[in-house]
Parts: structure tokens; sequence; C-alpha cells
């Protein structure tokens, strides 16, 4: 054991020399070909108004996974503009549709990042000329992660924005740090086959930097920071979304994962998106659902993986907004 943390320890040190004390995206994706450039708001972030509504009634912010492109919501990939099923479903309800993404990609960003966003979500919705509407916002992977993030923040009242947060989704995102932290220190440590080694460096880092070296589920950077503690009373931050409408994807292909990662059920986020969805069912949400699929994990090249926004039935997604959006107040 003395071994291991003396290993775990010099690696740690290594990359965080070698990656700094913060994670950023290595190089930002080009714009689709045919897509309108994204957009830099005041905050350093980008968006892209992905729909037109002349009035829109509310408003979706969709953010993608860690260095991930505005193109990974279109049915085309980067090959075409970024159109989906789900921005012309949403424009259809009168629902405007913002995609945003920081400035360099940083992992698990503290206070400081949200309120960027925050500032970005004003910004953006000012041009739709609208002063204040009802928002949702959601995203894949670690923008489902800020998603969840951002909305507990504002259902705690430390949001100052007009804009009232209804609704909040995540896509297979990581939500217990401290789940995510020991999994990336076993994949690091024994280097399962198929294991995205250099992933799970960025995570540890980014998660020390966040939860100190050897964080604990009992520790107060742990409880204050991640947006879900699984084994704390209602889940930690979670239970601040107790009258927030919430949607947790998730398509839980353990096959794949043993065969192609060689990781096993505590390795997936499946793990989290229960544990999210079950304290808050506890806690009375009558709106919390779990969303699990089967088969429909593939990315835009056709290679199947089951951490992928195309789990999301877009259609039954815009009409599970405008539901939660455009009725005359929350629903109960």
């Amino acid at each position: 054991m003395v071994i291991l943390n003396f290993r775990m320890t010099c690696f740690r040190a290594v990359a965080r020399w070698a990656l700094g004390a913060s994670v950023v995206v290595l190089a930002a994706a080009l714009p689709a070909q045919g897509a309108p450039p994204a957009a830099r708001a005041a905050s350093g972030w980008s968006y892209e108004i992905a729909n037109r509504v002349p009035a829109p009634r509310a408003v979706l912010v969709l953010m993608p996974g860690f260095g991930g492109a505005f193109s990974e919501f279109s049915e085309a990939g980067s090959t075409a503009a970024h159109r989906s099923v789900l921005a012309d479903s949403l424009a259809a309800r009168g629902i405007a549709l913002v995609l945003a993404a920081p400035p360099a990609g940083v992992l698990f960003g503290d206070d400081t990042h949200l309120q960027q966003l925050e500032a970005t979500i004003r910004e953006t919705v000012g041009k739709l000329g609208a002063d204040a509407l009802p928002l949702a916002i959601g995203g894949f992977s670690a923008g489902g992660t800020d998603a969840v993030l951002f909305a507990e923040r504002c259902a705690a009242g430390r949001c100052t924005m007009p804009h009232t947060v209804r609704a909040v989704f995540a896509v297979d995102a990581p939500l217990d740090w401290f789940r995510l932290w020991e999994n990336a220190s076993m994949v690091v440590e024994h280097r399962p086959p198929g294991a995205n080694v250099e992933e799970a460096q960025r995570i540890l880092v980014a998660l020390e930097a966040r939860l100190g070296a050897q964080p604990s589920p009992a520790s107060s950077r742990y409880l204050e920071s991640s947006p879900l503690a699984a084994t704390a009373r209602g889940g930690g931050n979670a239970r601040s979304l107790a009258g927030v409408a919430v949607r947790a994807y998730t398509e839980p292909d353990i096959q794949w994962w043993i065969e192609q990662r060689g990781l096993d059920y505590y390795g997936m986020n499946a793990v989290d998106a229960a544990s999210l969805i079950r304290h808050l069912k506890l806690l009375g949400n009558t709106r919390a659902e779990l969303v699990v699929t089967t088969g429909r994990g593939y990315r835009a090249n056709g290679l199947r993986h089951p951490h992928s926004w195309s789990i999301v039935d877009q259609v039954d997604l815009a009409s599970w907004l405008a539901r939660e959006l455009l009725s005359p107040s929350p629903r109960p």
C-alpha cells in the first residue's frame, strides 16, 4: 500500500507539472463546414444561437462535452451546419436553443466558471430580445456536469439573472466527484486494456485541484463542490434540486464497458445518474426522471459507444422541455 501511494504521488506530481494547475482543451475544434461561426461573449465563453425564434417563450442552454464542439449536436457531425432535430423541434414550440462552451474547456470549473456561464446566458438571452424567460440547461458528459452545477447554484439562490431555471438534464455526465476520482486512480494505476489513461490523468489533476490530493467522502471540499455526493444525506448539493425538473440520461451497456474499456459498473456514469434520481425521488421530487436507453449510443463516424449524445431521443426531449418550460407556473 505504501508503494502504491508513493507511485501515485510521483505520477500526480509529474502530471501537475506537465498539465498545469488547470486542465484545458488542447485545441478548439474547427467550425463545421457551412455552420455559422460561434460568437464570443464578454465572459470569454463561446456561444451560438442554434435556431431562430422571433419571439421566444423560453430558452434551452446546451453544452457539449469536455473539448467538444457545437457540431456534436448536429446529425451530420462536422460536415454540415449545426442543425438538429432538437433545434427544429424546440423552434416549433417557441423555445430558443443556445449552445455554449467555456473558453479553454476547464474541467470541473469553480464558482468563477459558473459566474461566467451566468454572464454568458444573460448576454445571449438579451440578444434574443427578452428580459426574463423560463430557462432550461443541459449538456452532454462534462457539459452535463456544468449544467447540474449551475442549476444547483441557481436553486440555492446564488444566481442573479432574471431567468428562472425550471429544468435541467444531463446526458451520461460524471456527477459524483469522489466516485470519479477513485475510478480514475484505478485506471491510471492498473491501466486496463482499452481504458483512456490520458483522460484519467486529466481527471485526477483537475479533481485534486478541487478536492485535495487525498479526497474522502467526508471531506468538506468534496461535499461543498461535487454536484452529487452519493453517500451523503440528500445527495449533498443535489438536494437543492428537489423542486426542479430533472432528467438524467444513460445507456449502461456493461458488456461494452467490460470488453472495450476494461471497466465495471463503478467506472460508468450510469451509477451517478441513478443515484441523483434516487435521492431526488426520496426528497419528494416527482419530476425527477432516469432515462435509460439501449442500443442508441453511436458516434458521428458510426462507431458504437454508449457514452454519446445520440442516446437522447431529441423529439421526446423537446416535448419534455415544452411541458416544463411553457406551463403558466412550475409544475408540482
